[in-house]
Order: structure tokens, then sequence, then C-alpha cells
């Protein structure tokens, strides 16, 4: 990028635009949106797939044992302790012809395709010896592909733009468009119950796995060519003089990211109720179908709320919105628990209490997701303000090994409860699922599949109350900011080099 690029892509300050009574520059054409909205359109299909269905598969076709995924995935946890910890280093100092962070899209798809793909495909009659290396060695090439992507793909984000109000409009309708990404894999349940009878339930599943692994490729490559990055970044001689030791105490003392851990560390109860979610349809409604026909209502809420996210922004800033999503989706959580999934002797009544409830529940999913990436813009932030330095790489990296660890407890927990109670799958002569009917296995994978997200959320919620960058102090910042881009763009101008 030349220099002359640089200047015209960076930002104003925000002091000289009040004085001259402008409106903040804008730096996003809708092409520009749009291709960030689908480069990611394909990985939030395929973590709501397989979040909903990956577990449920390899204990039900592949045989595996709560105790051996949970093993895999707590070693993988260990070992991967190494990438996720030079991963946003590396990251943070890349400089190629194509960007900082955009050829980490195409770059991590090899070992991503390797451990998405293998798990589908294993053969039935593995022993739990044989299993446990198998899935060692996928879960850690994944872990890999991630360590680099994860922190990529969410910093390309606050690259693409210095306008904040910008990069907030942009979460907002990529959340928006992202409500297929849940909406789409929920339509899958239907397939099973009610695809010709002669084709294995197995089978259906691989089907589902290929075409959402096959739309991740598809969209990330598009991403790689579309995208662009537009914030101006520290020379090489500032990152040199920036070591690691200096990265390592930035990510210890900055608190808005702190809290963000912390966050993020209860969302482990939403993710043990998205593992028992087909425990719980198939066994406790009678159908795994059922789980398509309320995804149809109850992602509903989030196409009208959604849009109204930049408006109550204004009014009650990040932090207090973010805050009220979570809490007000826990007492709908603690609500539905106390009322039971069978109310009544009535099987579509009940289905219909349980659509209403689940509605209720994940009313506002779509401003808690538009908070949390808002937000997340707001740390990389404040640490560029405190230290001149966009450091999203290592931040980012930090959050998803936290992030790794929490899916790592949370399928050993879900494990566990699976063992506890005594779970059989019982597939007939066809090869086709039937449900379990014991009252007391019943209840306590619907006490898993309610209460697990009603705590996480309420945690979440009230986590969000200590993040310190809202109000006076975001809008400092924000200045701030503003003259020092000015000043780091004229200064290469100066120096005669650019990023």
């Amino acid at each position: 990028m030349s220099l002359s690029e640089q200047t015209e892509q960076s930002a104003p300050t925000l002091t000289e635009e009040k004085e001259n009574n402008k409106p903040v520059r804008e730096y996003l054409s809708p092409k520009a949106m749009a291709a960030y909205i689908i480069s990611g359109i394909g990985d939030k299909n395929w973590e709501t797939f397989s979040g909903h269905n990956g577990f449920f598969y390899n204990t039900t076709f592949l045989n595996a044992s709560p105790q051996t995924l949970a093993l895999a995935d707590a070693i993988c946890g260990v070992a991967d302790a190494l990438d996720n910890a030079i991963s946003g280093p590396i990251i943070d100092r890349t400089r190629t012809r194509w960007g900082r962070i955009r050829p980490y899209l195409v770059a991590t798809l090899p070992l991503w395709l390797i451990s998405s793909a293998v798990p589908w495909f294993l053969p039935s009659n593995l022993s739990q010896k044989a299993l446990l290396p198998i899935f060692l060695i996928l879960s850690y090439l994944g872990s890999i592909a991630n360590s680099f992507y994860g922190p990529a793909y969410a910093a390309i984000l606050y690259n693409i733009t210095p306008n904040a109000d910008e990069r907030n409009k942009l979460i907002a309708a990529d959340t928006y468009v992202d409500l297929l990404g849940v909406w789409l894999p929920s339509l899958f349940p239907f397939f099973i119950d009610y695809l010709p009878g002669n084709i294995p339930t197995r089978y259906i599943y691989i089907g589902g796995a290929m075409f959402f692994i096959s739309i991740v490729v598809i969209f990330r490559t598009y991403g790689f060519f579309a995208l662009r990055e537009r914030i101006p970044l520290a020379s090489r001689k500032t990152m040199k003089q920036y070591g690691l030791v200096d990265s390592i105490k930035q990510v210890a003392s900055c608190r808005p990211m702190l809290v963000l851990l912390i966050k993020g560390f209860f969302g482990v109860g939403k993710g043990i109720g998205v593992s028992v979610e087909n425990y719980f349809w198939l066994n406790c409604t009678g159908k795994l179908s059922n789980q398509f026909f309320a995804g149809l209502f109850t992602g509903l809420p989030s196409y009208f709320v959604l849009p109204l996210a930049p408006r109550l922004t204004e009014k009650m800033g990040l932090r207090n919105l973010g805050s009220f999503a979570y809490l007000f989706s826990s007492v709908s959580y603690f609500v539905m628990y106390l009322v039971g999934y069978s109310p009544t002797k009535n099987s579509i009544v009940n289905l219909v209490w349980l659509v209403i409830a689940l509605t209720l529940a994940g009313a506002l999913n779509s401003i808690q997701r538009y908070s949390s990436f808002a937000l997340q813009g707001d740390m990389y932030d404040y640490v560029e303000w405190k230290t001149g330095i966009r450091n999203e790489g290592m931040l980012t990296a930090a959050m998803g090994y936290i992030g790794l660890a929490t899916n790592t407890l949370g399928k050993l927990i879900t494990g566990v409860v699976i063992k506890a109670i005594n779970y059989k799958p019982l597939i007939n002569s066809a090869g086709i699922l039937v449900p379990q009917t014991d009252p007391k296995m019943l209840r306590a994978i619907w006490t898993v599949f309610a209460l697990a997200p009603a705590f996480g959320r309420l945690f979440e919620g009230l986590s969000l109350r200590f993040f310190n960058v809202h109000g006076s102090v975001r809008e400092r910042m924000l200045q701030d900011l503003a003259v020092q881009r000015a000043e780091r763009v004229a200064q290469m101008g100066k120096d005669g080099h650019g990023t």
C-alpha cells in the first residue's frame, strides 16, 4: 500500500470534524460491507451445525464414550497452549502484500478441513483406545488452524474501518445476516425424520456436514480476495521495540479484556445446553424434527430486534445493552425450567409452550452477539489508546485460549452428565434412532438443557457491569485515537516509508 493511499484512508481527527461541523467520515461502501458479511457466513453455519450435532454424532454413531471425547479435548487444550501463545505475536507482526491479517483466512484451511471432515467418516467399530489418539490428533490440527484463523478473522473486523460508529453498524448488519447461520442448520433435523426411511440416519448427518464444510471453504476464499485493511499500523521498528514481554504485560493488565474473558468463561453454560439439545429433542419430545419446527419460530424476534441495536446503543451504551440482554435471557430460561417441558398431557400444546419459552429465552441473542463484538472493538481501541500499538492478535489469541478451555470444560461437563444418567443410544435394525423413555433420564436431560444456559447467561450479564470503556471514558478515547492515528500517518510521511 502506498503512502498516499494510507493518508487517504487514515482517519481525520474527531476534534477537527467537530470544529468544522462535519460528520465523521465513512470508509465502507455497501460492497465492502457485503464482503465482510459474506466471508463469515460459512463459519457461523458450521459452528452452529457442529455445536448441535458433533458430540451427539460421535457418541451415537462412532460409539465414542463421553470420557474419550472429553479426555482428547483436555489433552489438546494443554498442548494448544503453545500455538495460542505464539499465534498472536506472529499475527501482530505479519506484513505481506495482502495485508497483515487476510492471508490467515486461507492459509489455515487445509488443517481445518482435515480436522472438521475426517470424524464424520471414521468407522463405527473402533475401540476407545483407537479413538482417543485419532480425536486428539484431529482436535490439535483444528486448534492450530483456529489459533491463527480465529484471531485473524476477529481482528479484521476492527481494521477495515477506523470509524467506530460505522464499525458498530457493520456489526449490526453482520449479526442480522448471521441469523441465517443459526436458522439454516436448524432445518437439518427435518431431514432426519422426513427423508425416505431407507436412508440410514448416519448418512444424513454426513451429508449435512459436507454441505456446511463446503460453504466455509467457498466463503473464506471469497473473503481473502474481497476484504481490505485500512487502519494505519505501527512500523516494524516500533513493533521490534515493543517486545513479547510488553505484550504479555498488556494482556495481564487490560481490564476490558479481563472482563470479556470472564464473560466468555461463563458462556460454558450456554455451550452445555447446546451440546445436549439433540438428546433433549429426541428423547424428551420424541422427535429430532421438533427442533426444526421450534427453530422456525425461535429466531424470529432477532430479525425485529437487531435493527434497533445501533439506536439502543446510543441510548443505553454498549455495556448496559449487553448486560441487559444476557440477564433477560437468564430470567427466561429459569421460568422455562420451573414450568417444565411437559406441563400438559397434550404433546402439541407442550411443543407450543417450548417454542414460546425458547423464543423468549433467545429473543435478544442477536443483541448479545452484537454487543460482544462491539465491546471487543472498544477493547482493541482501548489498548491502542494506552500503548499506541494495534495488538489484536495477542489479545484475541488470549481470548481464544479461554474460549477453547471453556469449550473443553463444557464438553467435559456434558460427558459427565451423559455418563451419570447412563444414556445409551437406541438404533433399530434399519439404522434409525429411537428415543429413550426413562423418566429420570428425561428429567436429567431437561435440567441440563434449561438450567445450564440460565446460570451461564446470569453470570455473563453480571460480569459485563465491570467493563470500564463506557460513557465519557469511551468518548475521550475515540477523540484521542483520531489524533494519534493522524499523527502516525504524518510521521510515516516524514520518515518516507509505509507500514
